[in-house]
């Protein structure tokens, strides 16, 4: 989920340390393979993903959902990965598609918004990090810390939880807003378009703030801590998971049917908020080792590895409705109800009576 905006940006904004009294008349084309990647193939994901977070944050906001805190996380998650996919079309996309196109308003547009858009996408991109780092914190006091369960995980704490993450990101992706600026807008040749031009401002182009910042802090916040985190709660929540069965198995438990059930769910999303992990780190870890190259000094491998790794972190802000659907027979109805209500708009009434009457 973790988009690597050190690299991309240093395309998008064509850092250019001369003078910027100078006007830049000659307009550089993408690579063929981002070109297609990022402009065409990418479009399907977003849409689809676009819409099927704002499936997710309907059904984690239904009441019948609310009740579990966990669904809160998920709903925040879902929010985050909408904002991910919207600047990954105006940032990545858009500008690709114009140049494919040849329909240059399409650039211009996305050359206008990049500055505005730049802090709340990282901001985006840190909320989904940290989210998916709490939801896996939440389960894991649940599943390996049963007794304080009652204690630590109650409304307040996960209301607190979520705040805190959400105020964290917005601080920590506040210089962002300074990074990029427009400083004109001129005529390119050959394609006889004009389009904005914009610079990385003086904080952009310190190397103190760029070591800082970007070297040292963005590494840590969004790769090595969560990373690490992620990786060793959810080991042991598997382990746990594993034990449990194992414990229940030599009890005889499962020949109570109705404890049989409330087991077997109780498994199953655990299951599924590991999965959820486990997609996330698949498809980061490519960004995680663009991040480290960058810092490194391995230029010569940015240009094939960034375009991947950035359609990676869309394809997981896309694809966690189909974990969703596989592990939880809740979101399986509540999906199911809302595509009904959406072709029957008159029957909202009847089928809302019907899922009530499944869950009570």
């Amino acid at each position: 989920m973790e988009m690597e905006i050190a690299n991309f940006s240093d395309a998008l904004i064509n850092l250019n340390e001369s003078d910027k009294e100078e006007c830049v008349e000659v307009y550089e084309n993408y690579e063929e393979l981002e070109k297609w990647l990022l402009g065409v193939v990418a479009l399907p994901f977003i849409l689809v993903g676009l819409s099927a977070n704002f499936m997710s944050m309907l059904i984690f906001s239904h009441k019948n959902m609310r009740s579990n805190m966990v669904n809160w996380y998920l709903m925040i998650l879902a929010a985050s990965d909408s904002v991910i996919l919207i600047s990954s079309f105006i940032v990545l996309t858009l500008p690709r598609l114009g140049e494919i196109l040849h329909f240059w308003r399409l650039t211009w547009i996305s050359y206008y918004l990049v500055p505005y858009w730049y802090a709340p996408m990282g901001s985006a991109q840190t909320i989904s990090v940290w989210m998916t780092v709490a939801m896996s914190l939440h389960r894991f006091i649940g599943v390996c810390l049963p007794f304080k369960a009652s204690i630590l995980l109650n409304k307040k704490r996960a209301k607190v939880a979520i705040i805190a993450v959400v105020g964290f990101a917005i601080i920590f992706n506040m210089t962002r807003f300074f990074e990029v600026e427009i400083v004109r807008v001129c005529r390119h040749t050959p394609i006889n378009a004009e389009l904005p031009i914009f610079h990385p401002t003086p904080l952009r182009l310190s190397s103190l703030y760029r070591r800082l910042y970007y070297e040292y802090a963005y590494t840590l916040v969004m790769f090595v801590i969560p990373f690490t985190i992620l990786i060793v709660v959810n080991s042991m929540v598997i382990l746990a998971i594993h034990k449990s069965r194992q414990i229940h198995a030599k009890l005889n438990v499962y020949d109570d049917g109705t404890r049989k059930q409330e087991i077997a769910k109780e498994i199953s999303t655990s299951i599924m908020l590991v999965a959820i992990v486990v997609a996330f780190l698949l498809c980061n870890t490519l960004t995680f080792v663009v991040n480290i190259l960058e810092n490194w000094g391995y230029p010569n491998y940015l240009t094939m590895l960034v375009p991947w790794s950035n359609w990676l972190v869309m394809t997981n802000a896309s694809i966690n409705i189909c974990i969703y659907c596989m592990f939880s027979d809740k979101y399986r109805q509540l999906f199911w109800y809302y595509l009904r209500v959406l072709g029957c708009c008159g029957c909202r009434h009847d089928f809302e009576v019907i899922v009530n009457h499944t869950w009570s």
